[in-house]
């Protein structure tokens, strides 16, 4: 018996392989030159990771795998949890990233950022927790193993879309009018990344109305290129914090939309700026989600939609209308930009996926040994002589008579 909704419990889990710079970098910490595109590869189905077997499970219409699957797939293993010890609480890990599922049923932290999943985690008779083949598919695979996404290519145009404008003002709040807000971040965050060698377009530069497909139709007809939509969002006055939104993944049964192809490089640009915005300009993790949001069904490119924060909580919202924070903004984008430009770059991610080159070690050196020596007969133990003994007896006097010359000299 499965249970839909799981109050209350963490899975912790740490996975070690290839991960975006920004978790896996703390953003750019410096400018990386774009490199010369190339046409975009022509849209492509996301690869699913390979794993033999993947025991699959359906629950309420929905496939599910088992975490075990996953410990074996990403070579984890399980660890104690550090501290306070939680119900439900499991670890598995390797020391690389580690991916925190809970305490919510559709909430997963990698490296501490937010993600918002698709399907809640369930958990079966045994105790075993089960994730989404979706989730496992669209947001953990892209994000531990960026560079196997299938259309990845070089970003060399930033399309920015300062959104709302005209009469379409978005949230207007005594502390912040969406449209003015989103304009100038927009403004400030094209000039920035002009000077980092990035192609700048705007969907609109005057704040004027522009029609949802328009601003599309800049984004498709531009050559490898990235989508960056600036909105600010609204809702109760105590919440605050920057959420970044990408287009719903293909379920099964639903009509496919072109932003489908893009998917998971979408999750990852996702991650890229939403990590740049909690550290570079100190926002609060809203996490990156996912809906099925105007313009993004229609892209062909990866894009996303970022809410910069909240116009209607008083502090946030003030602060948003403050040039020095409209300018640490612009900058955290920018780093986000790069940091997901150096990995999709195929030339960057050949250097990372080459194998390092290991030097033979030095043929053994062949020494003769050494001659056996005979043995030595053993010597007996003589024990010295007492000092009296060792002094040398007196000079025996000579008692033989002397021959006396009895010759008379004549």
């Amino acid at each position: 018996m499965m249970r839909g909704r799981l109050a209350g419990w963490g899975v912790f889990l740490l996975a070690g392989a290839l991960v975006l710079p920004c978790v896996y970098g703390n953003a750019a910490d410096e400018a990386v030159k774009v490199a010369e595109s190339a046409p975009s590869a022509p849209p492509a189905a996301p690869a699913a990771p390979v794993a033999s077997p993947w025991h699959v499970r359906e629950v309420e219409g929905v496939e599910y795998l088992p975490l075990e699957d996953l410990r074996s797939f990403y070579k984890l293993m399980p660890l104690q949890p550090k501290g306070r010890r939680v119900v439900g609480q499991r670890m598995l890990g390797n020391g690389e990233v580690t991916l925190v599922f809970g305490p919510e049923p559709r909430e997963l932290r990698i490296q501490e950022r937010l993600f918002i999943l698709s399907h809640p985690v369930q958990e079966d008779a045994s105790g075993d927790l089960l994730v989404s083949k979706t989730d496992v598919l669209q947001v953990i695979e892209p994000v531990l193993r960026p560079t196997y996404i299938a259309n990845r290519c070089a970003v060399r145009t930033v399309v920015i879309d300062p959104a709302h404008g005209g009469h379409d003002t978005g949230t207007v709040t005594p502390y912040a009018r969406e449209a003015d807000v989103a304009l100038v971040v927009a403004l400030k965050l094209g000039a920035e990344l002009k000077k980092r060698g990035y192609e700048v377009i705007y969907t609109q530069e005057h704040n004027q109305y522009v029609s949802p497909q328009s601003r599309v139709d800049k984004a498709n007809a531009a050559p490898a290129a990235i989508f960056l939509s600036l909105h600010l969002n609204s809702g109760r006055s105590d919440v605050m914090g920057s959420q970044v939104y990408t287009i719903a993944p293909l379920e099964q049964g639903e009509k496919t939309l072109a932003g489908h192809a893009y998917s998971q490089s979408s999750i990852a640009l996702a991650l890229a700026l939403q990590s740049s915005l909690v550290e570079k300009a100190e926002t609060e993790d809203g996490g990156c989600r996912r809906a099925h949001y105007s313009p993004l069904n229609s892209l062909r490119c990866p894009g996303v939609m970022v809410e910069l924060g909240y116009a209607t909580n008083p502090e946030e919202g003030t602060r948003l209308s403050t040039e020095e924070y409209q300018m640490k903004l612009a900058g955290a984008l920018a780093d986000g930009v790069d940091a997901f430009a150096r990995v999709m770059n195929p030339a960057t991610n050949l250097q990372v996926q080459k194998a390092p080159v290991v030097e033979p070690p030095p043929a053994p050196v062949k020494v003769e040994p050494a001659p056996a020596r005979k043995a030595q007969p053993a010597r007996k133990n003589v024990q010295p002589r007492k000092r009296a003994e060792r002094r040398r007896a007196p000079a025996r006097k000579n008692t033989k008579p002397q021959r006396r010359n009895n010759r008379r000299r004549r």
